[in-house]
């Protein structure tokens, strides 16, 4: 086992540990992950994410750099620091504070805080990601223009996975060495949401409402094509994937689907399951961790953001008109957020009520 310090507290005394010297040979493992990440993300900064051709207009490189230079030349201000600092900074931000975790004498549950939120936080890295993608895709099949993806996108959304895989490795291990007295929810069988009381009645619909509304957003139009000489397409995020894999980019394809699409049908699915059927502490908790990993890796907001994104900086690249997909997008997520936070609100009650039934026994 690892060196454990201990800190007095108002409570008593913290047991503080460095997680690498408990992991042992893993710790040589996450540290490579963490070079290579932050080696990659170097290499992503200096190389394009995609070359844009115009005719009569010549061509233009597409990198992270060159957008934030033109998001300040244009006075976007505001844009240009979101840039900065989801895209250009926090990838750098998070992995230093995952070597910090790994290293530095700290709490279990202060640990896995911090884990938490940088797992929260990190897939908007690909804020970029998502905006060249929808260059490429409103460029596809079009004769006066076209985009070509460079090695720096590749590279910037591999960087971004690996880093966050290996928050979720890190964060698993220390999971999995907290006490179990940390998860102060009931260990009988029990649905949670039916146990919550008036929560649960509000749940059925809502979570239906959520799926259907998500499967609405990700087929309706977003965007379409309104640039004299070019074909006046409509694109949703379905028609984007499928743009993608006629343009030859299966790789890029898919990992709009799995972030856009399975991956938040899925959380919605654990979600239900969480919920609704009656299991032991255990394997609720299991089911949670995997249903906070998909949460954390469901990107559609992610992709919103993209979008507004865009509307500014797109449209001297490409004339589009605005269509009911992007309002579709943004009710999903409000009505998905509200659900979460019903969800969490229902499972808050459990466990005040179950500490009161134990406080009562004699």
């Amino acid at each position: 086992m690892g060196m454990r310090f201990k800190m007095k507290s108002d409570q008593g005394l913290i047991e503080r540990n460095i997680l690498a010297k408990e992991l042992g040979w893993k710790t040589a493992v996450f540290m490579l992950m963490l070079l290579v990440a932050l080696t990659v993300n170097i290499m992503a900064l200096i190389f394009p994410f995609l070359q844009f051709d115009a005719a009569f207009q010549g061509s233009e490189m597409y990198s992270i750099p060159h957008t934030i230079e033109l998001m300040w030349s244009l006075d976007l201000y505001f844009i240009a620091i979101l840039i900065v600092a989801f895209s250009l900074t926090f990838p750098f931000v998070k992995l230093a504070m995952l070597f910090t975790i790994l290293w530095m004498p700290l709490s279990r549950t202060g640990r896995h805080s911090a884990l938490t939120t940088l797992r929260q936080l990190g897939r908007w890295s690909l804020l970029d990601v998502f905006v060249a993608l929808l260059i490429l895709i409103l460029a596809n099949d079009q004769i006066f223009i076209g985009a070509t993806p460079r090695i720096g996108v590749a590279l910037f959304l591999s960087a971004i996975c690996l880093s966050m895989l290996t928050c979720e490795l890190i964060e698993f291990y220390n999971r999995r060495s907290m006490e179990k007295t940390v998860d102060s929810s009931p260990n009988r069988r029990v649905a949670i949401y039916w146990a919550s009381g008036w929560t649960f009645w509000l749940m059925i619909p809502m979570l239906l409402l959520s799926m259907f509304s998500l499967l609405v957003a990700v087929e309706l139009p977003f965007f379409q094509i309104s640039e004299v000489l070019l074909k006046h397409k409509s694109y949703s995020v379905i028609k984007s994937i499928q743009s993608l894999t006629e343009n030859g980019q299966p790789a890029f394809a898919w990992t709009m689907m799995a972030f856009l699409v399975i991956i938040p049908l899925l959380h919605l699915v654990f979600i239900v399951i969480l919920g609704f059927i009656p299991m032991r502490r255990t394997l609720r908790g299991f089911l949670g961790l995997w249903s906070s990993t998909l949460g954390a890796w469901s990107m559609l907001d992610v992709f919103a953001l993209a979008l507004l994104l865009f509307m500014t900086e797109g449209s001297a690249l490409i004339g589009f008109d605005i269509r009911p997909g992007l309002y579709a997008i943004l009710i999903s997520l409000g009505i998905y957020y509200f659900t979460l936070m019903i969800g969490s609100y229902a499972i808050k009650r459990v466990i005040r009520r179950e500490h009161k039934l134990e406080v009562a026994e004699p």
